[in-house]
């Protein structure tokens, strides 16, 4: 090591060596070869590598570019070494030979370790062939890309980074009017209208400087310009793209004409308007009708209560007929619930006017009250004018002013504004056009105002007040007419009783006095025609029976008449009665009585009633034997006896027209002759079911039958 020193001190000494040219045995043509040969060699060591460098500034992109400028070292060292060996034939320089020979060393295995090192990238890089399979790809894909750009819904404008268009598609030539060849080359701005020029540039060099894919003008009103000076309103999309090999970049811009998206939408503000519009409008509808619902809530709930005052008055008017202590009640239930003031006074028979209660929340307004009425009593001119028109009277709002024009001076005045009464109802109390006096309602130390509904109300309980009035005077009406009818009806009593003594003496006349003569007329008749029968010719006779018969016939009526005063007079005694078991022992009677007859006769089982036994089997034995005697001429008798209505009717039949005198004494629709009877039996039957408090009825067709009906 203490040789390297020296070394580099005597680098360019050449005092211990000769030239070459005096080393060995040179000729001339073997020295100038070798010269020759070597500075050649050293003149194309040094071109070679002023290629590369040049190759390496025409393409910066060149790869492994390390290499190359390693090689080009190498290949200059090498041919420093050769010019050196030219150099010694004269010049014996041989330490600066042997550095530049180990730089050369060095440089030599430097570029074998990189060329080693990049290796498998050289192996990697492309032939031409992939070159051009590579191109082919990229025209492919070039070509799938104008497809996609011509295809586009938009405009696809594609410009360089200074703003000039390069490439656009079909869509851009629609919208804008304009053919691909006037705008390819031009400033993008020729698409924008001219006041919108020096801001656009701003923005594009900017976008330039930051590019990333976003929305232009974002929150801004963009428009394009066509071909023929019109604009239009725009959305503008940009994304850059950045070229391989280029150091600018292309700016793609998707341009959507938005005319009819901005027409929709500015339908749509209108809508939203007309909407914003009618909803305001229906929501002040709704809140009006909100309140109006409220307030018929709450007058609902009034009315409510009203109506549970009104029945709770209503039981406090028909809880006593002291019509002036049920109005004292009433009017203290009045106040405070629906008015602070309640007043009613009485019409007098005499025409004058007399307070029967007054009531109020405050007793010392009760004093105010009296003390007015004394001062003032002429102020009670207004209840006289309610009577007379009969009509109520409704002050919503007292003012001042109806005051001043009531008041007879400021005395009155005063008393009546210490009263305090803001609100008025006054109503008679009218039933029957008949009216009993006045109703008066006020409202004072209330922050309310009486309404038409308090109005309404206050008629509607004064209407109930005048019926309690007029029912509490009838009651007393009515007490002295039943005191002055049962003293009629004590007397009546007393001359029904002498009555009915006449009427027992007349029965108990007509029952023997009657008879023995009726008897004697029968019986002497009788024996004239035995024991004188050859003396009288065939109308004789017939004269004499005659007599017999009318005899017989008014002894069978004084007998109905005597049975028919007995019916009124006996005494009843209830019991459950079988009707159906009475009436089949009534018809089994009369079939006894004609056997020959043929008959249907249907009673309905266990018909079971309260009565007196006695009475309802001679009420039943003659509605059958009505029934058997008025069927007699017909073919086949038939009798139904229910308690349901049936269609078939029986009988002879009676014309309606007479349905009148059906039930009353000594009344017949038929002929002696005809039927025989004394028309007492259908009188009797009625007084027997008016004793049972029932009725009787019948319902016939002549010809056809009838049909009787009644109730117990």
């Amino acid at each position: 090591m203490e040789q390297v020193p020296e070394f580099f001190e005597k680098l360019f000494s050449t005092a211990s060596w000769p030239a070459r040219w005096y080393c060995g045995d040179w000729t001339e043509f073997h020295g100038w070869l070798y010269i020759i040969s070597d500075l050649a060699i050293w003149a194309a060591y040094f071109v070679i590598p002023i290629f590369l460098i040049r190759f390496i500034k025409k393409k910066p992109n060149i790869p492994l570019p390390n290499v190359f400028w390693l090689f080009g070292a190498f290949i200059l060292f090498c041919g420093l070494t050769h010019l050196i060996d030219a150099t010694i034939f004269w010049w014996p320089a041989y330490r600066l030979s042997a550095l530049v020979r180990f730089m050369t060393a060095v440089i030599s295995w430097i570029t074998i370790f990189a060329i080693y090192r990049f290796f498998p990238v050289a192996l990697a890089l492309k032939t031409p062939a992939d070159f051009e399979k590579e191109i082919l790809e990229r025209k492919k894909s070039e070509s799938k890309f104008m497809g996609l750009l011509e295809s586009a819904p938009d405009a696809m404008v594609i410009a360089d980074s200074v703003g000039k268009i390069q490439m656009v598609n079909a869509q851009t030539e629609w919208i804008f009017g304009y053919k691909r060849d006037e705008i390819i080359g031009k400033e993008v701005e020729i698409l924008i209208p001219e006041r919108f020029h020096n801001k656009h540039t701003e923005y594009r060099h900017g976008y330039v400087e930051h590019p990333k894919v976003r929305g232009m003008g974002v929150g801004m009103e963009l428009f394009g310009k066509r071909k023929d000076g019109s604009e239009f309103p725009v959305e503008i999309s940009l994304s850059p793209m950045k070229l391989v090999g280029e150091a600018g970049i292309l700016v793609i811009s998707a341009v959507r004409d938005i005319t009819k998206q901005k027409e929709d939408e500015e339908q749509i503000i209108k809508l939203n308007e007309n909407l914003e519009q009618l909803i305001i409008e229906r929501t002040s509808e709704l809140e009006l009708s909100l309140k109006k619902e409220k307030a018929a809530r709450i007058e609902m709930n009034k009315n409510q209560l009203r109506l549970t005052f009104l029945t709770e008055a209503s039981k406090v008017l028909i809880s006593s007929l002291d019509y002036s202590k049920t109005l004292e009640n009433l009017a203290n239930m009045i106040t405070p619930d629906i008015a602070d003031w309640c007043v009613i006074d009485e019409l007098t028979e005499i025409g004058t006017i007399k307070r029967i209660v007054t009531s109020h929340v405050d007793p010392n307004k009760i004093k105010l009250a009296n003390e007015l009425e004394q001062k003032y009593p002429n102020a009670t001119n207004g209840l006289y004018e309610v009577i007379h028109n009969r009509k109520s009277q409704f002050y919503h709002d007292i003012s001042e002013e109806l005051l001043e024009s009531l008041a007879y001076n400021q005395e009155h005045l005063r008393l009546m504004n210490d009263l305090g009464i803001r609100s008025a109802i006054i109503v008679p109390l009218l039933s029957r056009d008949k009216i009993y006096g006045v109703m008066t309602l006020g409202l004072s130390d209330s922050v309310r105002l009486f309404d038409e509904n308090d109005f309404e109300f206050t008629k509607e309980l004064a209407r109930r007040t005048s019926f309690a009035i007029e029912n509490a005077k009838l009651y007393k009406e009515l007490q002295v007419t039943n005191a002055e009818l049962e003293l009629r009806v004590a007397q009546r009593t007393t001359e029904l009783e002498a009555i009915n003594k006449e009427l027992e003496a007349f029965s108990y006349s007509v029952s023997h006095d009657l008879r023995a003569p009726l008897r004697s007329i029968d019986g002497f008749s009788n024996k004239i025609l035995k024991d004188y029968n050859n003396l009288f010719d065939d109308q004789g006779k017939d004269y004499f029976n005659r007599v017999m018969n009318a005899s017989r016939h008014m002894g069978h009526l004084i007998d109905d008449l005597i049975k028919l005063a007995r019916i009124s007079r006996i005494d009843m005694n209830s019991a459950e009665i079988n009707l159906s078991a009475m009436a089949q022992s009534i018809i089994s009677e009369l079939k006894e009585s004609n056997p020959e007859r043929k008959a249907n006769i249907y009673i309905q089982d266990d018909m079971i009633i309260t009565g007196d036994r006695n009475l309802m089997h001679v009420a039943l034995h003659n509605l059958l034997g009505n029934a058997w005697k008025y069927s007699k001429n017909k073919p086949e008798t038939e009798i139904e006896f229910a308690t349901i209505q049936n269609d078939k009717q029986i009988g002879a039949g009676f014309d309606m027209r007479y349905i009148d005198k059906l039930f009353g004494a000594f009344q017949r629709l038929h002929s002696h002759s005809e039927f025989e009877g004394t028309g007492i039996g259908l009188a009797t039957v009625q007084r027997i079911f008016r004793r049972h408090h029932g009725t009787i009825w019948a319902e016939s067709e002549v010809n056809k039958g009838t049909t009787f009906f009644f109730t117990l």
